[in-house]
């Protein structure tokens, strides 16, 4: 189980790192992180399985950072601690969906009752299921890129969390679902602009996947660093140099 702790008191989230350490199943990954926007960066990375976090921070509070969590499908299970026993914190938290709400300081007992019930709700996958979880989600997509796809697509499609998903595609692929996809549909974009010429970009925008020219056009200057129409001009040579901008952007040698 991975677990993500966000608090902005440096001595107060040592103290909670501390417990949750203490009191976690075997095996547990604990990060810390001390504000919501480093804690979304920690996310991306790390994939926590949940994340326990402070209400009261600066720039973002524990509720938006869930809701941005969420939106962007980083984790999906938050547990919120905050020093306030205020019905009005109870109810919203209740609201967020979070899976529980707690007080400071923390009870060890209620904690460790807690993360090992989030633990049982864990879906347990050994390193070949999980390979074979990666094979068969980018066989798919590679094969269905040009439909409409999303992480609750593919969750309902293989039977699989989405959150479980996203994480896999991180790990597998070092990006997340989105930007893998976009990147995909990009490469068979370029192979159309270069070998069917007949083809409007227009008609391989939605070849490819994308609703409208604009989207596909933006899209497609981000991963190529050009326009489709500039990238065809170019021809061959322009293939190798997006290809090298695909590579950096990937973090590839």
């Amino acid at each position: 189980m991975k677990i993500l702790i966000v608090d902005d008191e440096p001595l107060i989230l040592n103290g909670l790192v501390k417990v949750v350490e203490e009191v976690s199943p075997d095996g547990t990954d604990i990060r810390a992180a001390f504000n919501a926007p480093e804690a979304l960066v920690a996310m991306k990375r790390f994939m926590p399985d949940i994340t326990i976090t402070d209400i009261n921070m600066p720039e973002k509070n524990g509720f938006e950072l869930i809701e941005e969590a969420r939106v962007e499908n980083l984790c999906e299970r938050f547990i919120i601690l905050t020093g306030y026993d205020e019905f009005e914190y109870v109810r919203r938290a209740l609201r967020t969906g979070v899976v529980d709400y707690l007080l400071k300081p923390l009870d060890k007992k209620e904690i460790a009752a807690l993360l090992a019930r989030v633990q049982e709700e864990l879906p347990a996958v050994s390193d070949s299921e999980y390979s074979q979880h990666a094979e068969r989600i980018l066989a798919y997509l590679q094969k269905n890129y040009m439909n409409d796809l999303s992480l609750d697509h593919l969750a309902n499609r293989m039977n699989l969390h989405p959150n479980y998903i996203s994480s896999l595609f991180k790990k597998e692929t070092g990006d997340n679902f989105v930007n893998y996809l976009n990147s995909f549909r990009i490469r068979e974009a370029q192979k159309l602009l270069i070998t069917q010429s007949h083809l409007t970009v227009c008609a391989i925008s939605r070849q490819v996947g994308f609703d409208t020219k604009h989207y596909f056009a933006k899209v497609f200057k981000k991963f190529a660093g050009t326009t489709p129409g500039a990238y065809r001009e170019s021809g061959a040579e322009g293939a190798n140099k997006t290809d090298e901008r695909y590579d950096r952007l990937h973090g590839k040698d």
